[in-house]
């Protein structure tokens, strides 16, 4: 495959020498994060890293001005860079140009399925097969109905997200060598820093700002993945109506907030006359209210699944799950352990970000980790 065409989103990986590292760079609504690490499965070093924030980023500016801003601001930053650093570039895609299916195919080999994928693949795409990128990964093979048949991951991400992204990527002088799925990268970053000791099915929520992308791993693959649109900017927009306030105020205020998880913690606040907490955790509710519920019906579908199935943790990352006492309220609703993931745990030279900072970085983690044998 053309590297300069890009015909195929690929979970696998283009082929490149193994010493070659590459750098993740996570290309999000309201920053850009840059992370390039050194090692291999097992040892991990942090390279570098930038947290790139854009100047302009409230929920209302329009899609051109943010791209414009992340390419100025990635510009800059790879300018600055040693000439010998490397160029090699993993960035991904999410929201509702991508969807992600489960499919059982008929049993055949891999190239077959290639040759037939655009027409195999129709009746699962929302959108015109000639719009949009198409790939799969095999998972393995089952049995339904006394047919053997492969369960495949497929991939179609429009053409006009990666074409966008791509050219941010290429203008700045980094040389893109494979797509991702955010939610692929989440799998990713997870992985490198489990317990190997330790078997479980975890779920991870990424809450960007537009997007809350939720992935549940189990075996080291990932069997749920969804993106919603209840996120960082969702809290935002009801702290501005509700306040009568620009969205820099309401961001500040976001981040100041704490969520009253409890009635107790709420009968607490009302005793110490505490409004301004009270105020802003009545607001901020009803919007990670919804949230919960599209977290409990991916989990729903998930134990749907199989009677053996269950979820030991959910993992918060993402700028929007710094709201404070979010663990709290999720793990008192859903009766699951919740923590916020940090990504960088397992990296060596990680201690130079500071671990508020961290869940920031994990979709440019599990970019970053991408090596030549790698699977999806």
């Amino acid at each position: 495959m053309a590297l300069n065409k890009l015909k195929d989103i690929r979970l696998e990986k283009f082929r490149f020498r193994k010493e070659r590292e590459a750098i993740g760079v996570d290309l999000g609504s309201t920053s850009v994060k840059v992370i390039q690490l050194k090692g291999s499965p097992g040892r991990w070093g942090l390279v570098r890293w930038a947290l790139l924030p854009l100047p302009n980023a409230g929920p209302d500016v329009p899609g051109p001005e943010r791209r414009t801003q992340a390419l100025n601001l990635l510009r800059d930053y790879v300018g600055k860079q040693k000439k010998s650093s490397t160029r090699a570039t993993v960035f991904s895609v999410s929201g509702n140009s991508v969807i992600v299916r489960y499919v059982k195919f008929p049993k055949m080999s891999r190239d077959d399925l290639s040759k037939m994928i655009q027409i195999e693949a129709e009746p699962y795409i929302p959108f015109s097969i000639p719009e949009v990128n198409i790939d799969f990964h095999i998972l393995g093979d089952v049995v339904e109905d006394g047919q053997k048949k492969m369960e495949t991951i497929l991939v179609a991400a429009k053409k006009e997200i990666i074409n966008s992204r791509l050219d941010v990527i290429q203008q700045v002088g980094l040389k893109p060598i494979m797509i991702d799925v955010d939610a692929f990268a989440l799998e990713n970053a997870y992985e490198i820093n489990r317990n190997p000791a330790v078997k479980e099915s975890v779920m991870i929520v990424h809450m960007g700002a537009s997007v809350t992308t939720m992935a549940i791993v189990e075996g080291g693959a990932p069997k749920v993945v969804r993106d919603v649109f209840i996120a960082g900017n969702t809290l935002t927009k009801a702290l501005q109506r509700n306040f009568q306030c620009d969205a820099k105020q309401a961001d500040t205020m976001k981040g100041q907030s704490y969520l009253l998880a409890t009635p107790e913690e709420r009968e607490r606040a009302m005793s110490e006359q505490n409004k301004e907490v009270l105020q802003m955790s009545t607001v901020m509710l009803p919007v990670m209210k919804d949230l919960l519920a599209e977290i409990q019906r991916s989990l729903d579908f998930y134990l749907s699944q199989g009677s053996d199935r269950q979820v030991s943790r959910v993992l918060l990352s993402g700028g929007a799950c710094r709201l404070g006492n979010l663990t709290n309220y999720f793990s008192h609703e859903l009766r699951i352990p919740v923590e916020i993931f940090d990504p960088l745990s397992r990296v060596e030279g990680a201690q130079v970000i500071a671990p508020e900072m961290r869940p920031l970085f994990s979709v440019a983690v599990g970019l970053a980790v991408r090596r030549d044998g790698d699977m999806g």
